[in-house]
């Protein structure tokens, strides 16, 4: 058996799994309350602070054509 590594593939990795915090108490975003998948290739998140309650949506670009922004609610 051979061991094979993919950097490529552990970046594009670490690039989502980058740690969201809340933009009203600063405290880290977990997981989603809610994900969508967005006709035109885009996964939108719907999010909640357990700390203060504060809600926000962040989006995700499926293709690398234009960056996807983050909306505070």
């Amino acid at each position: 058996m051979q061991l094979q590594c993919y950097p490529a593939t552990l970046s594009s990795i670490r690039a989502f799994g980058t740690p969201l915090l809340c933009a009203a108490c600063g405290d880290r975003l977990i997981a989603p309350m809610a994900s969508a998948f967005v006709e035109g290739g885009e996964i939108r998140h719907y999010w909640e602070c357990d700390s203060c309650g504060a809600t926000s949506s962040s989006s995700i670009a499926l293709d690398d054509r234009e960056p996807a922004e983050s909306a505070q609610d």
